[in-house]
């Protein structure tokens, strides 16, 4: 039997509650028990039992949400000390998605997220139907073979150590067009998640992801707002530069100097820099695909009154 401990912000109650519930039918056939601090008798020791409890589990159930991420206790001492665990391969973490946030951004965006996909519990039109996901994907994991081992239920911790290597012509290819795959993938996401913004309509206007997209918003709040963003890939310059290029313009003209974004390197990895063609200058912060993305994102909404 496996023994899960579920780790919440008390602001979630609502969904550890019926979660709970879900998980009976799981108990009765043997496979799984859970704890949370709920169970804690009153003039318990609440440190005291959560470490014992902590300690003594096989799986580590997170129900994940912004108030979850901002809690210096479930995220900073909790979660810590399971990644802790994690890594000597003592138990398996189970990021459960109550509600959208940034949880692809932090450590757990490392482990394959339920319900379904990462999506969130409170955007399933029947919550019922999350809850019956869930309880399958952990009946998967609680009778599989007993000899898997933690860490092939996700991805192994990156390592702590670099090694200096060279970066041919091929690996820029690579990197820069998985990238802007990265960037699509970004933008297809939030167009979907702000249509559900009352007054706001979006779309892909042209899309041809593996070359150059364009995309456009309105604001119907304000009159005559309408913004546009062309994304694309930057053909090798007379430097041999690869990079992605933009304009919040319908079309995107790769002929004349724009906005665009380069690939650089050091001695270990390659990263993503912001350079400003008109003056040829270089910032070299290390920009991550995600984070451009998001960065060209919030430059669309901004032509139509909009901020993150």
């Amino acid at each position: 039997m496996a023994h899960a401990f579920i780790s919440y912000s008390h602001s979630d109650e609502y969904t550890v509650k019926p979660l709970h519930t879900h998980m009976s039918q799981l108990t009765r056939e043997g496979d799984l028990t859970s704890w949370f601090d709920g169970e804690i008798l009153a003039g318990g020791s609440l440190n005291e039992d959560i470490n014992s409890k902590l300690n003594k589990a096989d799986l580590f159930i997170a129900i994940v949400s912004p108030d979850y991420l901002n809690s210096a206790y479930c995220y900073d001492i909790e979660f810590q000390k399971a990644l802790g665990r994690f890594a000597e391969g003592q138990l398996k973490i189970v990021p459960v998605i109550a509600q959208p946030c940034d949880w692809k951004s932090s450590p757990f965006g490392k482990f394959k997220a339920i319900p379904k996909d990462g999506k969130p519990i409170s955007e399933w039109t029947n919550e019922n139907n999350a809850f019956l996901n869930i309880i399958d994907e952990l009946r998967k994991l609680v009778t599989e073979d007993p000899k898997t081992t933690t860490a092939a239920t996700a991805n192994k911790p990156q390592t702590l150590y670099k090694v200096k290597r060279d970066f041919d012509p091929v690996d820029h290819l690579n990197f820069r067009d998985a990238s802007f795959d990265t960037i699509h993938e970004y933008f297809t996401g939030a167009i979907d998640e702000i249509n559900g913004v009352n007054e706001i309509k979006a779309r892909f206007v042209s899309n041809t992801p593996k070359q150059q997209f364009t995309c456009v918003i309105t604001n119907r709040a304000k009159i005559s707002t309408t913004g546009y963003i062309s994304i694309g890939i930057q053909q090798s310059d007379h430097f041999g530069r690869n990079g992605i290029t933009y304009a919040l313009s319908e079309r995107l003209n790769q002929n004349i100097y724009g906005n665009n974004f380069t690939i650089s390197n050091n001695d270990y990895e390659l990263f993503w820099s912001k350079h400003d063609l008109m003056s040829n200058i270089q910032n070299k912060q290390k920009l991550k695909a995600k984070e451009i993305a998001k960065l060209l994102w919030e430059e669309f909404i901004a032509q139509v009154g909009i901020t993150c």
